[in-house]
């Protein structure tokens, strides 16, 4: 993956301004005001909502329980329109030494109408912060304004564990509770195995954080999902998540036992949102039906799309109109394209459209291209992003704005 790259720059410098502190008490009350605004779906086709209220998933019986998390900062700034917008918006990064650059970006919307981003390393400003790298790191937008969130220890905002195994986040889901917002991220546990360019994954955990209308988002709780393994054929379940018909799909993707395939396999299983935790009770799609988890081993679930110029490690999955979209780099890191796998069932068959070009060149290295299909686009286009990351690892030091997600919209096929 392509933070493999950024683990090369530990050490590396960030010089930038101060950190922007907790916000006023009273701000709450503006964000509020302001969400009276954003949580009701547009019909309007210029408007860009940062993603409905109503099209998260309810669940009647939550409610949050978190009651000291730090007011979020109000904003006055106008809400980003499109990729444009989108992108100028993370120029405001600049000033956030906790989250100089990152890769990943995945996105989910807020009940209040804010968003919420995760990210993988992290680059920081070592003047007022430290470390310079973290594992993972989160953003918070509200409106035109972004608000880095701090973890525990001032270090990543999923903490390590004690034996320095790290947290990359694959992919989430927000569900709206009493109170706020429920946010779902599973993640791929990573442990440093020598100098800090060799790296190993191990197995996914799942960390819930709570969001609290008009206050920063902080996790809860944490615990581990899938087992560790090196096996590259053992999917990596987590890839993707989307919520369809009142259960949640989690996508795998695999490679070959040397890792050496250009792309990996796509596999999905599914379960009731209440079971995401236990994958005991997950249902595998193995080729013809749904299966219980002793009834297909570890790398038996079928391949919805082979690992052969197959899709990416992380990715989008979701449904739209009664289709469904995978949106990926074909070929994963060293792929040339933007590609959209589309099938008319979640378990296929499905059929790859080549988009556009998306090649590693000018010193630039793109990959993990990720979709924010709840967010209002100007023509009804897909908002998507991939991670950008300069060849150059000095340039970590003098321009870290390289070292994040571009924004673009795409016509599905």
């Amino acid at each position: 993956m392509g933070r493999f790259l950024v683990s090369l720059t530990a050490g590396i410098l960030v010089i930038l301004g101060g950190w922007v502190g907790w916000s006023r008490a009273d701000s709450v009350d503006d964000l509020l005001a302001d969400a009276s605004s954003v949580v009701a779906p547009s019909t309007d086709p210029t408007s860009s909502t940062h993603g409905a209220a109503s099209s998260l998933p309810t669940d009647a019986d939550g409610s949050i329980s978190l009651l000291d998390s730090p007011a979020s900062p109000p904003c006055s700034r106008p809400r980003p329109i499109g990729a444009g917008g989108m992108n100028r918006l993370m120029e405001q990064l600049d000033g956030e030494p906790r989250l100089q650059g990152g890769d990943h970006g995945g996105s989910v919307a807020l009940a209040d109408g804010r968003r919420l981003f995760v990210y993988g390393d992290t680059i920081r400003d070592p003047v007022s912060v430290s470390p310079f790298m973290v594992r993972n790191s989160a953003l918070v937008t509200n409106r035109g304004c972004v608000t880095a969130l701090a973890g525990p220890s001032g270090d990543a905002f999923i903490p390590d564990d004690a034996d320095n195994t790290g947290y990359w986040p694959l992919s989430l889901r927000s569900v709206a509770v009493t109170g706020g917002t429920r946010v779902q991220i599973i993640t791929n546990r990573v442990r440093q195995t020598g100098d800090d360019a060799v790296f190993q994954t191990l197995g996914s955990s799942l960390v819930t954080l709570e969001a609290p209308t008009g206050r920063l988002p902080q996790v809860v709780d944490q615990q581990p999902l899938a087992e560790d393994t090196t096996d590259p054929r053992v999917p990596t379940w987590g890839a993707a998540m989307w919520d369809h018909d009142g259960r949640v799909y989690v996508f795998g993707t695999a490679s070959n036992a040397t890792k050496t395939t250009a792309g990996w396999s796509l596999h999905v299983a599914r379960t009731m949102p209440d079971d995401l935790g236990d994958m005991d009770r997950w249902e595998y799609w193995d080729g013809t039906r749904w299966a219980g988890r002793d009834e297909v081993p570890a790398r038996g679930s079928a391949a919805l799309i082979p690992a052969e110029q197959g899709v990416s490690h992380v990715l989008s999955v979701f449904e739209r109109g009664g289709s469904w979209y995978a949106v990926s780099k074909e070929g994963d890191y060293l792929g040339r394209s933007l590609a959209v796998w589309k099938a008319p069932s979640v378990t296929g068959p499905w059929t790859k459209h080549v988009i556009e070009p998306l090649d590693n060149s000018d010193g630039i290295l793109r990959y993990t291209p990720l979709a924010h299909p709840d967010f209002v686009t100007p023509a009804g286009t897909l908002l998507i992003s991939w991670s950008e990351s300069p060849v150059d690892h000095g340039l970590y030091r003098t321009n870290p704005q390289l070292y994040r997600p571009r924004f673009q919209e795409i016509i599905l096929p």
